[in-house]
């Protein structure tokens, strides 16, 4: 194991529960201020180990994945078991399984989706009404909300095939709607505008995740165990869509992205690859659904509004389209910042779209750019 990556990792995690305990917004605007400038500094001052720190990330991404795992499973314990923050970070983790899904589809194959809280929402009530109203397991109903939410994004692929940009756009955003207009009037099934009350937690070998975590030496909220839970999902989703990324899959998306009439031309069917795209990313929306609906035990239609969709795009965007670290990092830091400004709390879709605006005008990339692929030529021997 790498100790350059070892003890940066050790850092990051310690400034973010440094975060995490300042309360006074005006404290927390000047932590974010110090480190801002801080990293600013250090990179000017030190551009070689900056760098060097860079490149070994880049090579040891599985390293620096796993190193992560083992870190985020000792929160619950660093931070007590707070009923607070861990209800906070679990909806990070599902926007974050939400970001890297979207990504898939906007970042990777570029298709631009403004409905992709559909896909939740299709998940959720999925979940909510096999195990409700079917008795049906949750470990049998997860993968079906992942699935029936795949069914969906080929449902919203197919209309979809014939445009792309800004009218593929306002065509994602009416199948959000849509969505959500047959939630709200198939009221014997969904409940309408009351939705779904007392979905069953799920259990496993007997024991109930809706229950304290009893771990004899110490308690916490229930809120633990599906920390635990969505932090397995996040760790799956990523994996599968960072190997399907690298694959053969992924890469074509990445060609049809760039240029569809070149891919084309090389005998690609376009129409297979986008419905892929949408079918794919979909399903870990619908995951991040079913979760959702488990954990809060009630959903209803507006709990997966437009606004929703606004704020995972805002994500990717912040983070970096394309990458999946970038995802991550935008799913927790536009999940968990507005919780230090609750007072502008109305304000809050006006500060994702500010964040799209400012991050297409001057930092298209993101935060963490999507590191693209160089092919060097070897030179020919002489003769």
């Amino acid at each position: 194991m790498n100790t350059y990556i070892l003890l940066s990792e050790l850092i990051v995690y310690a400034l973010f529960l440094a975060f995490i305990v300042i309360e006074d917004p005006l404290a927390v605007v000047g932590y974010l201020l110090a480190l801002f400038f801080g990293a600013v500094v250090y990179k000017k001052k030190f551009p070689l180990q900056t760098q060097k720190l860079s490149s070994l990330y880049a090579d040891n991404i599985k390293q620096v994945g796993l190193i992560a795992a083992l870190l985020a499973l000792t929160f619950p314990f660093i931070v007590n078991g707070d009923p607070y923050w861990l209800q906070v970070i679990n909806f990070a983790i599902l926007h974050a399984i939400m970001a890297v899904g979207l990504n898939f589809m906007t970042g990777r194959a570029g298709l631009i989706c403004l409905g992709y809280a559909a896909f939740e929402a299709v998940g959720a009530y999925t979940v909510g009404l096999l195990t409700l109203k079917l008795g049906v397991s949750f470990w049998i109903a997860l993968p079906l909300s992942g699935a029936m939410a795949c069914l969906f994004g080929i449902i919203l692929g197919l209309p979809a095939l014939r445009v792309k940009g800004h009218y593929l756009a306002l065509v994602t955003i009416a199948f959000g709607l849509i969505v959500q207009e047959l939630i709200l009037n198939t009221e014997s099934v969904t409940g309408g505008t009351n939705g779904l009350i007392d979905i069953p937690s799920p259990v496993i070998f007997g024991y109930d995740l809706g229950t304290v975590m009893n771990l004899g030496f110490t308690s916490m909220s229930y809120l633990a165990n599906f920390y635990y839970l969505c932090l397995a999902v996040l760790i799956f989703s990523t994996v599968v869509l960072y190997k399907l990324s690298n694959s053969f899959l992924g890469l074509s998306l990445n060609a049809m992205r760039e240029d569809q009439l070149a891919v084309q031309c090389y005998g690609m069917n376009l129409t297979s690859y986008k419905l892929y795209a949408f079918a794919i990313s979909a399903f870990f929306g619908g995951l991040a659904g079913g979760l959702y609906a488990a954990m809060i035990n009630f959903i209803a239609p507006e709990n997966f509004g437009y606004s929703l969709s606004v704020i995972i795009i805002s994500m990717i965007i912040l983070g970096g389209l394309d990458s999946i670290p970038g995802a991550l990092l935008g799913a927790f830091a536009l999940s968990i910042f507005p919780e230090k400004f609750r007072a502008f709390e109305d304000y809050r879709v006006f500060f994702y779209g500010l964040i799209i605006v400012l991050c297409l005008l001057f930092m298209r990339e993101g935060l963490v750019p999507f590191k693209r692929r160089i092919f060097k030529a070897f030179p020919r021997e002489a003769g």
